[in-house]
């Protein structure tokens, strides 16, 4: 099968490589990695579309997807929106999402996600990955952008076991609430894409927003640090997540609005 990964980040690459393995003919769009590979190229022949674009660059660039791409299957593994909208008018929509760094999937060590549909499932499948179906494509969308978030308060809890502890088994149980509040099922939170993506994000310094956290509450200067990072979705999703009656929420915004003044 033809598949066209839009954005080929280190995770975008990653997906890549576990549909290689599946014997799948793998194409990327990406003009800051391939600039001479247009969509039109990138896509041509694709049978199905998987889209790994930072979610910062998502509502500008769905705005100009071509109508024709929106009729194949078309499957998500962004992380940082906060709802599908965007894809309403896509015919065959579907989500990818869980605990994995990109880095040891390219060496070849196991990893779980959660996807939406029996589609995705097996087309990801095989002895090193392992694959939950739970058709809740805004649920898993949602706790992949809110582990982000939670992860940055994590980071700045790590001096203290305890504290980081009962900070990601807070930040689970809220996760839990949001999505039933937003009209997800509250049980995805339990899933690989939710608890299982919360642990990892939350507690290991490969994860960019552990990292973000931890370098905050040592007095780094939070444009320094995404200079070097580049990327940090939770930063990102902080800024735009409604933290009313979500106290950890809340608690991230406010130690981040502290450190933008600093």
């Amino acid at each position: 099968m033809n598949i066209a990964i839009l954005g080929a980040g280190v995770f975008g690459k990653a997906l890549g490589k576990i549909l290689t393995d599946n014997d799948h003919k793998v194409s990327y769009y990406d003009p800051n990695v391939y600039p001479d590979i247009d969509l039109d190229m990138a896509t041509y022949k694709a049978n199905t579309v998987v889209i790994s674009i930072p979610s910062i660059f998502l509502p500008d660039f769905i705005a100009n997807y071509p109508n024709e791409l929106k009729t194949i299957p078309t499957i998500l593994a962004s992380k940082g929106l906060l709802n599908i909208e965007l894809f309403n008018d896509f015919a065959q929509f579907s989500v990818i999402s869980g605990p994995a760094f990109a880095s040891e999937i390219m060496d070849g060590k196991p990893a779980t996600f959660t996807v939406s549909s029996p589609y995705a499932m097996a087309l990801f499948k095989n002895d090193q990955i392992s694959i939950e179906l739970f058709d809740d494509p805004l649920g898993i969308v949602l706790c992949g952008t809110l582990k982000n978030i939670y992860a940055i308060g994590a980071g700045y809890h790590s001096d203290s076991m305890n504290d980081m502890a009962t900070f990601i088994e807070r930040a689970h149980n809220e996760i839990a609430t949001y999505l039933h509040k937003h009209g997800a099922n509250p049980h995805t939170s339990d899933l690989a894409c939710g608890l299982g993506d919360l642990i990892l994000s939350s507690t290991n310094r490969e994860s960019r927003n552990f990292s973000f956290g931890k370098r905050l509450k040592a007095g780094e200067k939070i444009g320094d640090i995404l200079n070097d990072l580049q990327t940090v979705e939770g930063y990102s999703a902080a800024q735009i997540v409604d933290s009313e009656n979500y106290p950890l929420l809340q608690q991230v915004q406010d130690i981040i609005s502290q450190h933008s003044q600093e």
